[in-house]
Formats: C-alpha cells, sequence, structure tokens
C-alpha cells in the first residue's frame, strides 16, 4: 500500500546529472541483544551495533545512523529515503525473516531492489552475518549454508576464475591491495557456517549473484567469501574487514597490510554511497538520529568480541 507513495518519493531523488555526495549518511541494522553475549550483561538493553562499524564507516568519510528492527515496512521506505546506503553488520541471529535483523535485512532488501530498478543508486553492503542474511533474503528466506569450520581463521582470498572483470570490487582494485589479499592471510574469519559452492548453483543464487572469491575452512571445505549482485550495488563478505584495525580480542590481523587492504572495503562502499541524493528533509532530523546521540561501552572487559559497542533500548 506503500508502494506508489514510495516511488514518488524515491523518484524525486533522481537527477539526470550524477552528484558526488560529499555528506553520506550510511545507515547500519541494530540486532537482538538475546543472541549475543551481552544478554546476561545488559540484561534491559534490546539492541547493540558494534562500535567497530561506525568507526570504519567514519574512517572512510560517512556518517552513521542506527536503522532499528521488528519496524514497519514504512519505516525501512523512510530510511532508505533519507540515508544513502545500508550496512548489514556481522554478529547472530535466529535466521527467521520475519523478526529482528533478519526482518529488517529482509525489508532492506526488497526496497532496495525497488529502487535501483528505477536507476536510483543505493547499495548494501553485509559482512559475516549480513552476508548471510542477503543471500537468505534473495531465496525468499530459504537456508542455504553448510556447517564448518571457520572460526578465528585469518585467510588469503582465492579468485574465482573469470570473476575479475566482473568483479566492482577487484576490477579497480590497486594492484599493492590485490596482491595483499590474495597472498597473504588478512581477512578476519568468524563463522560456523559456509556457502559452499554447490549450494550455491543449486539453489539458484547464481541467478542474483555472482561468487567473486574463495576460501578454506579448517577441514579444507571451499567455502565461497565475496559476493556481488550482478545487476544491483548490493556487495557480501564474509570475513570482517572491520576487526584488522578496531578489534583486539580475538587472534585477528592487525599488520599494516592488513590494516591497509581492509580499508579498501570500507571506502569502496562509502564511496559508492555517494552515487545518490538521498537526505533528510530537514538538517535536525538528521541530528537527533546521528550515533552520536548515543552512548558508546567498553565491553573488551567483560569476555566480549567486541570492545566497544552502541546498545539501544529499542
Amino acid at each position: 500500500m506503500y508502494l506508489p507513495v514510495f516511488l514518488t518519493l524515491i523518484l524525486s531523488f533522481v537527477t539526470k546529472v550524477t552528484i558526488c555526495n560529499e555528506k553520506p549518511v550510511i545507515g547500519i541494522l541494530t540486532q537482538e541483544v538475546y543472541w549475543s553475549n551481552f544478554k546476561n550483561v545488559k540484561p534491559f538493553i534490546k539492541s547493540y551495533i558494534a562500535a567497530s562499524y561506525v568507526k570504519s564507516i567514519e574512517a572512510s568519510g560517512g556518517r552513521v545512523v542506527p536503522v532499528f528492527t521488528n519496524r514497519t515496512s514504512k519505516y525501512y521506505m523512510d530510511v532508505v529515503r533519507k540515508v544513502n546506503g545500508i550496512l548489514v553488520p556481522g554478529g547472530g541471529c535466529s535466521f527467521n525473516m520475519s523478526y529482528g535483523i533478519g526482518q529488517s535485512t529482509n525489508e532492506i532488501f526488497r526496497i532496495a531492489k525497488l529502487v535501483n530498478n528505477v536507476n536510483d543508486h543505493f547499495p548494501i553492503l553485509g559482512i559475516c552475518l549480513g552476508f548471510e542474511l542477503l543471500l537468505m533474503a534473495s531465496i525468499k528466506g530459504k537456508f542455504p549454508f553448510s556447517k564448518c569450520n571457520a572460526q578465528d581463521l585469518n585467510l588469503p582470498l582465492t579468485l574465482v576464475p573469470g570473476m575479475v572483470k566482473k568483479s566492482v570490487l577487484f576490477r579497480n582494485m590497486s594492484k599493492d591491495i590485490r596482491n595483499i589479499l590474495l597472498t597473504k592471510p588478512v581477512t578476519a574469519n568468524h563463522h560456523f557456517k559456509c556457502m559452499r559452492e554447490a549450494n550455491f548453483t543449486s539453489m539458484n543464487l547464481d541467478k542474483l549473484w555472482n561468487p567473486i572469491t574463495t576460501n578454506k575452512d579448517k577441514d579444507n571445505l571451499t567455502f565461497i567469501s565475496i559476493i556481488e549482485a550482478k545487476n544491483y550495488p548490493f556487495v557480501g563478505l564474509q570475513f570482517h574487514p572491520e576487526k584488522n584495525a578496531y578489534e583486539w580480542e580475538k587472534n585477528d590481523p592487525h599488520s599494516w597490510s592488513a590494516i591497509y587492504s581492509a580499508r579498501y572495503f570500507y571506502d569502496w562502499f562509502v564511496n559508492k554511497c555517494r552515487q545518490n541524493n538521498h537526505r533528510y528533509i530537514k538538517k535536525s532530523m538528521l541530528e537527533n538520529e546521528l550515533i552520536y546521540n548515543y552512548p558508546i561501552t567498553y565491553v573488551g572487559k567483560l569476555n566480549s568480541v567486541f570492545e566497544q559497542v552502541y546498545f539501544f533500548n529499542e
């Protein structure tokens, strides 16, 4: 029922001339505390965002607003109208696409496709859990993953043959960054579920997505580690580039090469977000929704996998 109004609003932001947005605002999806180790430490808090995602966006020149779970379609339509891109972070969930971060990802994915279909460039970046939820959203919530052993594992990437020219990430990547990513263990993996190539094909994920890189887990199982949508500015990374610079509780890579190469992914994403003119109608509305309004909490000393987190009561 909201679709005609929504498309009218979106079309009002589409211009014939491509303008570089110098003040990009990126929405980061919150996720339920229930699926984290915070539920005992912070029992009355409902959701959170790890600060490393916020820092990574800010380091690339963007500002962040939290996007909350379990809201209406109208809420997510309004979010897409105001922000320049969406980051779906890593973490944990029930993989229920009608509740929590699964629901918000599903709604954003559906709306973002509509927006891009009318030539309004709107990117999404999914990290780890976000990678997985984007794949599930594209096949109506089906679960395509296999159990694997890729926890606390730093790896170089392996390019899928023939994908360099098709890849939006690798096509214009500098030779030094590409060399680091393909030869050094600089991608931080923390997952027990993997997207196998056979399942990728059998579940028709190859109709929407290109598998760009693969890796092997501790048991030599091959899994897809980067996906790119064929006709949309949607990218999924199974690994965590934000951890290289900002997280210290696990054995993540912190070398200069790891920091330098990880920056590329967030720089690329924020630059993609600069390619639309979505905006808040009033400056005061933006100021009231920015992440700056929320306190940051140090949780590294509480046996957390994160150093700092933003907590929310909604």
